[in-house]
């Protein structure tokens, strides 16, 4: 009987399924177009959201571009107002350049003007000079030269007056000493001008004792006084340098400076 009824229930459940199947097929036989139009439509729904997303982004996007161009825009703005105040800075500065060339010309022109009566005024000082202190060649004798009349050699001092020997050194001591200031060479060895007691400063050699060293023979150490001498015409080759003349022999005391005056009152 348990049997009877479970097959019953199945063969109930069977037909039930049949009649639904069938109910179904119907309900789709007859309704399938609306179906179709459902499903399209939920379709479409998706989509639409996608579509609706989509726009949304791109949205954004446009707000963040037309942001940045308004920034940007902002920026070359205020660029070109910079470039327009350095262009007109830029065109200032050529002005004043301008002028500053129209005045570097104009103060080239006074200087040159002032080097050409600098070296007449020299010309001058180095005849006037040449008069007080005239340095002669002595005839029949080769570089020998006196400075007003008083001999002075240019290696060996055996044999000549002390006395006018120091007289002579202490006119050419005057002599470089006037020259060295007019011009404008500041000595490396200073000359202290004193007659026939002048005397000489060595402040950059290393040794030991005094700096200073006598341009007179009487009654000093010789090998000072030599030292003195030499020191006496290294400055004489310093103003030599300074206008660009060679020297020669070192020794040629009165020679050199007798080139250093011709050359100097012929440069005037």
């Amino acid at each position: 009987m348990k049997l009877e009824k479970i097959e019953k229930s199945i063969l109930d459940a069977e037909s039930h399924r049949h009649k639904n199947e069938l109910a179904i097929s119907t309900f789709l036989l007859s309704n399938g177009h609306a179906l179709k139009s459902l499903i399209r439509a939920q379709q479409e729904k998706v989509w639409l959201d996608y579509q609706r997303a989509a726009l949304t982004t791109e949205r954004s996007r446009l707000e963040n571009s037309h942001r940045r161009r308004d920034e940007l825009s902002a920026k070359l703005e205020l660029r070109k107002l910079e470039l327009n105040v350095a262009r007109e800075k830029l065109q200032q500065g050529v002005t004043a350049l301008d002028n500053c060339k129209a005045e570097l010309d104009r103060k080239r022109e006074i200087q040159r003007a002032v080097a050409l009566e600098i070296l007449a005024q020299r010309r001058r000082i180095c005849e006037d000079l040449e008069k007080i202190y005239p340095i002669e060649a002595i005839v029949g004798r080769t570089l020998a030269f006196s400075i007003r009349g008083i001999e002075l050699p240019n290696t060996s001092y055996d044999g000549y007056d002390e006395e006018l020997l120091g007289t002579a050194l202490g006119y050419t001591a005057h002599l470089v000493y006037l020259l060295s200031f007019y011009l404008g060479v500041k000595l490396r060895y200073p000359v202290y001008p004193s007659g026939s007691h002048s005397y000489i400063e060595d402040p950059v050699s290393v040794f030991q004792g005094p700096r200073t060293f006598p341009l007179w023979p009487r009654g000093s150490v010789y090998y000072r006084f030599e030292y003195g001498v030499f020191l006496l015409n290294k400055s004489i080759e310093q103003l030599m340098n300074s206008q660009s003349l060679l020297v020669i022999d070192l020794r040629h005391t009165l020679p050199n400076l007798k080139c250093l005056l011709l050359s100097m009152e012929s440069n005037g």
